[in-house]
């Protein structure tokens, strides 16, 4: 196959004439406005308000090309689009060559009759979705409205939330997000493979099947085209329908089939085969496999596999996927509580941990895949094992699952469907998603990394709402249950497939059920409930629930240049986009903290407060492990600089809950339950073997004075959790007061710390903290930079600020024990001596943050925060739910 990219400068003008520029595809009309200074940036201020008068009108792309050198001698060429945003008319030296209406689609046109040697010009017309928007409502009007974004949205096949979500702004941009090419074939090419893998002992048998696309002038067999049945092995049949130009006489072949299999250790093995028919299955036994693992219970080897087409010695055509050797499934057979809800990798059980991934950027093309890399390895970093790709958003990129597939990160997929109903019961729109299903399961279904396919979010939950509208319910109900499941497993057939999330996999069942299924639990943040409320929470597997939080002070800066912002300036509150969100960030702080001086300080507790929530809800479901089997909290990321509940800001900056998650998610943890008269401490294994460790308590004074230690012996069974110590406090403390001390609880193998936990033994709030003095001593390593901190006091919290520095610290948001010290580590800034450096580094702890108000106002501030207008229908709502 020879390829011509389109990619680079093309001209772009808008529908009015008021200008003509030099724009980029891949690219975005929001970003070349930018960039041809016609808009403000929409994240800054209040300007996204502005940006519908740009949202209305309608766009033109166009460029003038050349053929590559031998690109017209091929039997067939193809424009081949992905990511193509979303409504447009293509045409190609003139003539009218396509109209889309979904950027999830690969689209390919068959263009060799219409180009030219030299001067081919293309020209792609995005027209506005607002005015489709409005004949789609006026024909159609699915009267459900979530009130978020723009009405009526699920008529159009567009990223959802560019039309505005509770944490995202309404800038939805036109313009080609994935790649766009010119694509030539000679004779024949590939048209997929797909990959089936037979586990056996000690051994991974291969079923690696091709389809085969003529391109060139064989005589062929004229009939209508036809179901073909294809049998791949003795388990799996496949319907796929097969084109009238794929009839090839077998005399007139003489194509083959090379496949190769490279190995982890560098081993090649290939078969051929002279092909006779339009599809070929190869078989290949690898013995001594190195299985795939998701992180924490081993490595990711891959096994680059390899497809050419072959005329005689002349490459036709080929296909690279690295696969990982390895099972994967979703338990959700009966049991004695309801119905399990566990993922298995290679037959072991897992504990998922890991969080909701949203789109990247508002616009998207300015995500690098360096970008990616860094928040694939922050996942692996804070011992995550899966992210889940929402509904609202893409299907992510090639690049994204290739990084799962080297770091370890299961992806639970989304299809894009979200909150909203769909006009399933329209053929028109049927057709049209079917076809986006294909290119997208046969695009994915490879990677290791793929552990779920999910029909939606949050519609089985919203459809409680639809009663009047049964043609609509059933419509939806009868595709993500049956339909879609029918697609997924006719293009996969090996990745266990959910109907919804929540759901409890049954038709018309409860969405929330605490016996079954999995759930989304906002009764902390939307309902108000306390924090400790996860505790009545007994949830199978939970793949949302979160707590919000502001971004970095750096970025804030992204969007605001206010000397003091306030949390309720209009600068701030357009950077709030859930209802009374900001209100409830001060709900929730009040209840653990007081109340902050300054804005900087709002900042760091309202990530205190975050990360303590997903902390206390994880360790609560780890406590319960096999009852419940995940813990996937909203949300990973943002898209623009807002005020969120992402763990990772839009200036990719770590938020507390990402440091704090090295600890609670490791896979050998230890957690405590604390009671009004006792601390029960729990472990939890999450291995599949057993493990015999050593468990050590250690009560200090927050000078450091030890009041208290002991230490036991513990043999952990894989995949349990168990209630290793009950400690009297009144017995270990004998009459000590407990608002200045510490537990200190660690896991010991062998000597070594395998975890390490501090817990205060009362609320933050009343514990008699100490400023003390910070002392701070700066070397370096190379390009790192080691900061070590000593406290004489206990030292709750300390977050570190170092100038120059972007890249994430190795720990940050920490304590310091009395008379202890801690050592960071960081990228050392470049130009800066280790003294000079030393000077600027800022260290803020828990301590040294200056309140106002008192306990009677703080009640009455909270009280007010939850009665706020957009506050109190949903705590009362929450109540019932």
């Amino acid at each position: 196959m020879q390829k011509q990219s389109l990619s680079g400068a093309w001209e772009l003008i808008d529908s009015k004439g008021t200008f003509k520029v030099t724009g980029h595809l891949p690219g975005c009309n929001f970003l070349d406005m930018m960039e041809n200074k016609i808009i403000k940036d929409p994240f800054w201020g209040q300007y996204e308000k502005e940006m519908l008068e740009y949202v209305e009108k309608d766009y033109e792309y166009s460029r003038s090309f050349d053929l590559d050198s031998g690109m017209s001698a091929n039997d067939s060429i193809e424009i081949v689009i992905t990511g193509l945003d979303t409504l447009t008319e293509i045409l190609l030296n003139g003539k009218v060559l396509a109209n889309t209406d979904n950027v999830h689609r690969t689209y390919r046109f068959s263009v060799k009759g219409l180009l030219q040697e030299k001067d081919n010009h293309i020209r792609i017309r995005f027209l506005s979705p607002l005015p489709y928007l409005e004949e789609k409502n006026r024909e159609d009007n699915l009267k459900i409205h979530t009130g978020m974004g723009i009405e009526g949205i699920s008529h159009i096949r567009k990223v959802q939330c560019h039309f505005g979500w509770d944490w995202g702004p309404v800038l939805p941009p036109v313009g080609i997000s994935g790649s766009i090419e010119l694509q030539g074939h000679v004779t024949a090419g590939i048209e997929q493979v797909s990959i089936r893998q037979e586990h056996g002992q000690d051994k991974v048998v291969l079923h690696i099947g091709t389809e085969i696309t003529s391109y060139s002038n064989f005589k062929v067999v004229t009939q209508e085209p036809a179901e073909a049945v294809v049998q791949v092995s003795t388990e799996d049949v496949v319907q796929m329908p097969v084109k009238a130009v794929d009839k090839i006489p077998r005399e007139s072949w003489g194509l083959t089939l090379k496949t190769s299999i490279l190995h982890p250790s560098g081993r090649l093995e290939t078969v051929e085969e002279k092909l006779q028919e339009t599809q070929a299955m190869q078989i290949i036994e690898i013995t001594g496999p190195e299985l795939w693992w998701c992180n924490g219970l081993g490595n990711q080897p891959l096994y680059q596999v390899t497809v050419e087409l072959f005329d005689g010695d002349r490459l036709l055509d080929t296909l690279t996927k690295n696969i990982g050797l390895r099972t994967i499934e979703l338990d959700t057979g009966k049991d004695s509580i309801g119905n399990n809800f566990r993922f298995l990798v290679n037959g072991v059980p897992i504990f998922v941990k890991g969080a909701d991934w949203i789109p990247s950027d508002s616009f998207i093309t300015r995500t690098s895949k360096e970008d990616l890399e860094f928040y694939i390895a922050g996942a692996k970093a804070a011992n995550m094992n899966m992210l889940r790709v929402w509904g609202g958003g893409y299907y992510e990129s090639d690049a994204f699952y290739d990084l799962c597939d080297r770091y370890g990160i299961l992806v639970w997929q989304d299809f894009c469907f979200a909150c909203l109903p769909y006009p399933f019961y329209n053929k028109d729109f049927l057709d049209n998603v079917e076809m986006e299903v294909r290119d997208n399961v046969r695009r994915i279904k490879h990677h290791p990394s793929l552990a779920l396919w999910c029909g939606n979010n949050e519609i089985e939950l919203m459809s409680m709402l639809w009663r009047k509208n049964t043609r609509l319910k059933e419509a939806n109900n009868n595709f993500f249950h049956k339909i879609l499941k029918k697609w997924a497993d006719k293009e996969d057939g090996n990745t266990p497939y959910w109907p919804g999330s929540p759901s409890s996999g049954i038709p018309d069942g409860k969405p929330n059920d605490f016996d079954r299924g999995d759930t989304h639990l906002w009764q902390v943040w939307h309902g108000m409930r306390p924090i400790e409320y996860f505790r009545k929470m007994p949830s199978r597997f939970c793949s949302e629930f979160g707590m919000e939080s502001l971004p970095s002070m750096k970025a804030v800066r992204f969007f605001t240049d206010a000397g003091e912002p306030s949390i309720f300036d209009p600068v701030m509150m357009s950077h709030q986009k859930s209802k009374g969100g900001n209100q409830k960030m001060l709900f929730y702080l009040l209840a653990k903290f007081k109340n902050p001086v300054r804005f900087q300080d709002f900042i760091y507790l309202s990530q205190l407060v975050q990360s303590e929530t997903i902390r206390e809800a994880t360790e609560e479901w780890k406590r319960n492990i096999g009852r419940c089997n995940g813990a996937i909290y909203w949300q990973y990321n943002d898209c623009w600089p807002v005020a969120s509940w992402a763990g990772i800001d839009y200036l990719k900056q770590f938020k507390a809950v990402i440091y704090s998650s090295k600890t609670f998610n490791q896979p050998l943890s230890a957690s405590l339950d604390l009671k009004k008269d006792r601390a029960d401490i729990y472990i939890v294994n999450e291995y599949p073997r057993e493990e015999k460790v050593k468990l050590q308590c250690v009560i200090e004074g927050f000078d450091g004075r030890i009041v208290w230690q002991e230490e036991k012996d513990a043999a952990l069974a894989g995949v349990k959790a168990f209630k290793a110590w009950s400690i009297s406090l009144d017995t270990v403390l004998k009459g000590e007061a407990r608002t200045d001390k510490v537990l200190i609880i660690r896991i010991l193998k062998e000597d070594k710390v395998l975890f390490s936990q501090n817990r205060l033994l009362v609320p933050d709030r009343k514990a008699q903290l100490q400023k003390g003095r910070i002392e701070k001593e700066c070397t370096r390593e190379g390009s790192k930079g080691i900061l070590t901190l000593k406290a004489d006091t206990y030292a709750r919290y300390v977050y570190v600020t170092i100038p120059g520095t972007d890249t994430p610290l190795s720990d940050n948001y920490f304590d310091i024990r009395g008379n202890a010290a801690h050592t960071v580590t960081f990228d050392m800034p470049e130009g800066i001596s280790e003294k000079e450096l030393l000077n600027k580094i800022e260290v803020v702890s828990l301590a040294h943050v200056p309140f106002k108000g008192n306990k009677l106002s703080d009640k009455f501030l909270r009280l007010a925060m939850r009665l706020h207008k957009d506050n109190i229908l949903a705590w009362i709502m929450f109540r019932f739910i």
